[in-house]
């Protein structure tokens, strides 16, 4: 059996035990760096705690990156007390592990799976720790696997969702289309799911994409310029500024919700969101679980796959009633929270079969939007591209 078989496999497995396959059967024929705030912690039982701050250090382009970094020596993730540490960021598609998980009384990880799930928010891209076993599992999107390839230890056991929106680009009041983008730069985080978005648009349009080592270097008049920051809210950070310094280096920025919308709401009028992911399955998040943790710990690896779509279902089916919860954990207001939410597809479980065996439209599916990545980011990045079935091979 092909790893994609033995996931779809796993995943039905999954969908009998834990929730339930009877209710999605009729469905089946029917074909998502310091960071730029405070990294916070999420505890079992839903807490958040945060390092306080006095101030936010103003965001700083970042050298940019002619290689794919390396990434630490893979090592297996070792639960201490039946504890599951895992990464995410500040996103409203990762809603469903955060209901999951926090702010409930018996979580259903520890309810049903006998496990405790630790949850740190952050922006940074920790792949590093990820691959050495600091952690047991993070979240990212397809695109990120291509670019990491075989040096990343990992395995996809499910997709979380799609970013319906999250994803935008941000430019100047002026610019009224990707084409007017020739010629000028815009801040993004690079080897991210923001940088791959717009590699997408640019190759879409017939704009090639020319990367600058800072702000100094003169762009390529014939191409769409980028330049780095740490993370994609420091790279929204960073244009913000200089739109409001009325400094005229950058045309704009790559970035995801809550920024991007903070970025033209603070721009006093010049700055608006050109672009969005809303209408492109492009953007696919996934649950990546260290690979040494998923093969010594198949039980507590579907234990969060179960939880993941148990969570997604709840935040679907009765969205407000988790407004709250979400809100606390990324600090947000139930408003913020609802336009957040808004902005994503949480994924069920026929959606992620679909997903993963291609039922779906090729653009949308695992398979097309990896081979998306090795294309739009060329030869001189992904040097040697992987099957991406690799990272389904449980």
């Amino acid at each position: 059996m092909t790893a994609r078989g033995k996931l779809v496999l796993t995943l039905l497995i999954l969908g009998v035990l834990g929730l339930g396959l009877f209710k999605w059967w009729p469905m089946l024929a029917r074909p998502r760096s310091a960071p730029s705030s405070p990294p916070a912690t999420l505890s079992p039982d839903g807490a958040r705690t945060e390092t306080p701050a006095s101030t936010v250090q103003a965001a700083e382009l970042v050298e940019t990156q002619t290689e794919v970094p390396k990434l630490a020596a893979a090592a297996a993730y070792e639960p201490k007390d039946k504890t599951v540490e895992i990464e995410l960021s500040e996103y409203a598609g990762y809603a469903g592990l955060i209901v999951a998980n926090g702010g409930l009384e018996n979580s259903i990880f520890s309810k049903k799976h006998g496990f405790k799930l630790a949850i740190k928010l952050s922006e940074e891209e920790s792949w590093s720790a990820l691959n050495s076993g600091k952690m047991a599992a993070s979240a990212t999107t397809v695109d990120v696997l291509a670019i990491y390839g075989r040096q990343f230890q990992v395995v996809v056991p499910a997709q979380i969702g799609f970013s319906r929106g999250a994803d935008g680009v941000v430019v100047r009041s002026d610019i009224k289309r990707i084409n007017q983008l020739k010629g000028k730069t815009l801040a993004t985080a690079q080897f991210t799911e923001a940088e791959f978005f717009l590699r997408y648009l640019a190759q879409e349009a017939g704009l090639g994409i020319s990367t600058l080592p800072d702000l100094k270097s003169s762009p390529d008049p014939d191409k769409l310029n980028l330049v780095f920051c740490k993370d994609a809210f420091a790279a929204g950070d960073f244009f913000l500024r200089e739109v409001l310094g009325d400094h005229r280096r950058l045309a704009g920025c790559v970035t995801w919700a809550p920024k991007t919308t903070e970025v033209a709401d603070g721009s006093a009028g010049k700055a608006h969101v050109l672009a969005t992911s809303r209408n492109v399955l492009i953007v696919a998040d996934v649950l990546v679980v260290n690979k040494g943790f998923a093969q010594q710990n198949p039980a507590m690896t579907a234990g969060l796959v179960n939880g993941l779509l148990e969570g997604n279902r709840m935040v679907r089916d009765n969205p407000a009633a988790w407004y709250d919860v979400v809100a606390k954990a990324f600090k947000w207001d139930r408003e913020q929270t609802k336009g957040e939410l808004a902005k994503v597809h949480l994924s069920n479980l026929p959606e992620n079969l679909a997903f993963f065996s291609g039922a779906i439209d090729a653009a949308g599916s695992f398979g097309g939007i990896y081979q998306s990545a090795v294309f739009s980011y060329g030869s001189q990045l992904i040097k040697d591209p992987v099957d991406g079935d690799r990272f389904l091979d449980l």
